[in-house]
Formats: C-alpha cells, sequence, structure tokens
C-alpha cells in the first residue's frame, strides 16, 4: 500500500480502490472514445531508448495481476525518472520536458460557465483560484470535491470541507457552495459530482475546471469522459504553485519528477479502466 503521491499503486491496491470509488454510465456516444494523447511522454522514452509498450499496447486491467508486466511497468518508470534526473544539461531534453508540460497544463481562457468545480488538495492554491474567478463573476456557484487520498486516514476532515469552510471565510455565502466529500481518486471525484449535480438538478451545461497545472489534463479527461455530450470544458489554473512542481523546476527535483510522471500513469491506467 503507497503512503505518498510519488508511488505507483499495485493492482491489488487499484482494485481497492475501484470498489471503493462510486459507478456512473459513460454516456453512449463516449463509450469508446479517450481523451489522452501519449505522443509526448512516448517521445520521451525513445529519447532514453526506454521501453514504450505500457503507452501503445492494448493491455486489460486484469493483464497488470501478472507481477511481471507491473513490475516491468515500474521499472520503465524508474528508469525515466532517473534519465529526468541525470539530464538537466540536456538542452534537447529539456525541449522535450517542457513540451510534456505544457501538455498536462494546457488551460482555457476564461468564459462564465454555470459553476466552478474545485478537485481537492492539501495546498488551498485551488480554492483560492476558484474564490477570485467566482468574485469576477465567471460563475454563481463553486463545487468542492474530495475526502483525501485512499491512502490517507478516513477520519481527517475532509479536503472538500476545508475548501468551503475557507472559500465562506473569503465571502463566498454558504448557500453558493455545493460540497462533494467522500471521493478518493480524480475519477471518483468526477463521477461523485456529476452523479451529486444530476440528483439535485443544479444546472452544470458549462463547468470551470480548477486545478492545478500540472493536473490539470487528467482531470479534464475524466469530465470529457464522463459529463454529457455538450457539456462545456473550461480548464482554469490555479495562479500559484510551488516550486517542487513548477514549469522550471519539476524536473530538478525526485519528488516533483515522479509526481509529474505518475500524471500520465494514471492517465493511461484510466484509459485501459475506460474512465477517461
Amino acid at each position: 500500500m503507497r503512503t505518498s503521491p510519488t508511488q505507483l499503486p499495485t493492482y491489488k491496491e487499484l482494485q481497492k480502490i475501484l470498489a471503493s470509488e462510486t459507478t456512473r454510465e459513460i454516456p453512449h456516444d463516449k463509450e469508446g472514445v479517450h481523451y489522452a494523447d501519449f505522443s509526448t511522454i512516448i517521445e520521451l522514452l525513445e529519447s532514453f531508448n526506454l521501453p514504450t509498450e505500457f503507452f501503445i499496447k492494448d493491455f486489460k486491467f486484469e493483464d497488470f495481476d501478472d507481477d511481471k508486466l507491473f513490475n516491468k511497468t515500474v521499472a520503465m518508470f524508474n528508469d525515466l525518472i532517473d534519465g529526468i534526473l541525470n539530464s538537466q544539461d540536456d538542452t534537447a531534453k529539456q525541449e522535450l520536458l517542457n513540451n510534456l508540460y505544457d501538455y498536462l497544463s494546457e488551460q482555457d481562457e476564461s468564459e462564465q460557465a454555470d459553476l466552478i468545480f474545485v478537485f481537492g488538495a492539501k495546498q488551498t492554491f485551488r480554492i483560492e483560484k476558484a474564490v477570485d474567478l467566482y468574485k469576477k463573476g465567471y460563475a454563481p456557484k463553486i463545487l468542492v470535491s474530495g475526502r483525501s487520498p485512499s491512502y490517507e486516514n478516513e477520519n481527517t476532515t475532509s479536503e472538500a470541507e476545508i475548501f468551503a469552510q475557507f472559500a465562506i471565510k473569503h465571502g463566498v455565502p454558504q448557500d453558493n457552495i455545493i460540497v462533494e466529500k467522500e471521493s478518493i481518486t480524480v475519477p471518483d471525484n468526477v463521477k461523485r459530482s456529476l452523479n451529486l449535480l444530476e440528483r439535485e438538478s443544479i444546472k452544470h451545461d458549462s463547468i470551470i475546471l480548477v486545478n492545478s497545472a500540472f493536473s490539470q489534463r487528467r482531470g479534464w479527461a475524466h469530465f470529457n469522459k464522463m459529463s454529457e455530450v455538450g457539456t462545456k470544458l473550461i480548464r482554469a489554473n490555479v495562479d500559484k504553485i510551488s516550486d517542487t512542481f513548477s514549469r522550471d523546476a519539476w524536473y530538478k527535483n525526485e519528488t516533483g519528477t515522479k509526481v509529474i510522471m505518475k500524471e500520465f500513469f494514471g492517465l493511461r491506467m484510466s484509459e485501459i479502466l475506460n474512465t477517461s
């Protein structure tokens, strides 16, 4: 079992997580559609002469019950992380790393929407951005989502509740805050929140997605998969980010490198699971 966000989950841990997540029917027109492009990570792997089959082979989730395959995937990621950390002065690699980060962090011009959606986190950067957008009139409601990662204590106050308290303290009326406090993963954030909006008949034809730059792509991909056809998604990255995960420094430290690389693992595994 993992103890930090830098570790990859095992097959058995993923099974446990999937059993804890809620369910949501995929819109018919999106059943066979996916929303990630792995060309950037494949190009980076090839530059290090590392295997790319994880991103190109037609795997099924059950294939990873094979320890040999799982260990091979983990070894590939570990080798890639080592390669990145040892390539600080390679200008060609630098361009690839920038392209990779830019792909993950692509965002949209701000525009009005039905609500602002905020993915949970430990720091307040995301809710700060959401409150700013709310005060500027971009949406009449904020939806905060997330309990905590699956490997953390279930009895702590949820990230969503902490975010809601922050928003109220900074001038957002409680009636304009929607709280989803049970989700444990990004796909669970999306599924539980969309289910909640539909259950409560809350208009959500257009949604601003507030996320950290490096994790924006994955959240957007899950929303694209799970939302009704025609839903408009507007990506808004946080204004502040720690040096550990910034565009100019993530590849210079082990934690940043592992977390950013794990975004691609999550994107690919969710595609295999048909949730993004």
